[in-house]
């Protein structure tokens, strides 16, 4: 399994708090199954702001220990752009996942609604990139308008919903948004957005779950099918 969405560097943002809470993480994480992990830190203008040099560094620090703890993990790096970030083309590239410079993962605001929400997810696409919404089922803007999702999977825009969201973490509302998005085919990922101990991996909760939903050959594609096809850089159909 390939954990597509996590806030495991520590120095960058409100994720692990030092690499020993990372390790701490990370071996749970092997434990369940997981062999990959993208490391996403925020990228928000004005609050978390690591270069695409910072998040490797931090990254390689990370693997190296992971090495000599003899843990069965392999970073990935990425990040998760705040989509009112005020970032440059060259920037962008930097940020995409395995640096591939084609998927990238984009966040919405939680609590506003953005304007021009669907011309700045859409400016990703002009430029060549193939945008990756994480969590949508967690803004605003979803949660009164859920058929969203639905528009812009038919524009090539790929969906990641998280685990906890899944698991009823968020609560209810959130919890049923993201269950009929998987039932309706809406859905090319689900994540851990792990942060902390407290909001850790859980895929081996959330994948008994989503078996009973989607059944077991979608749970693969969810959970790493799709995941290898970022690393390897190949086209996720939509």
């Amino acid at each position: 399994m390939i954990d597509i969405h996590t806030h495991i560097l520590p120095n960058l943002d409100d994720g692990a708090k030092d690499i020993d809470a990372a390790i701490n993480l990370l071996r749970e994480a092997e434990k369940q199954g997981i062999t990959s992990v993208f490391a996403t830190p925020h990228i928000l203008t004005g609050l978390y702001q690591p270069t695409a040099k910072k998040i490797v560094q931090e990254l390689n620090t990370l693997q190296d220990r992971l090495n000599q703890e003899e843990i069965d993990i392999t970073l990935i790096r990425g990040a998760e752009v705040g989509i009112e970030s005020e970032i440059t083309n060259e920037e962008i590239m930097n940020y995409t996942l395995n640096g591939s410079g084609k998927y990238i993962l984009i966040e919405l605001p939680f609590v506003a609604h953005p304007l021009n929400c669907d011309e700045k997810i859409f400016r990703f696409q002009t430029k060549g990139f193939t945008p990756i919404v994480a969590h949508p089922e967690r803004a605003f803007s979803i949660i009164k308008n859920p058929d969203k999702l639905k528009e812009w999977k038919k524009r090539g825009i790929l969906i990641q919903i998280n685990s906890k969201s899944i698991m009823g973490r968020y609560g209810k509302m959130v919890t049923n948004i993201a269950i009929k998005a998987l039932k309706d085919g809406l859905v090319d990922f689900v994540a851990s957005d792990t942060h902390n101990s407290e909001w850790g991996f859980d895929f081996d909760v959330v994948r008994t779950v989503l078996e009973q939903v989607v059944g077991k050959p979608k749970t693969d594609e969810l959970l790493g099918q799709n995941a290898q096809r970022l690393l390897l850089s190949e086209k996720i159909n939509v």
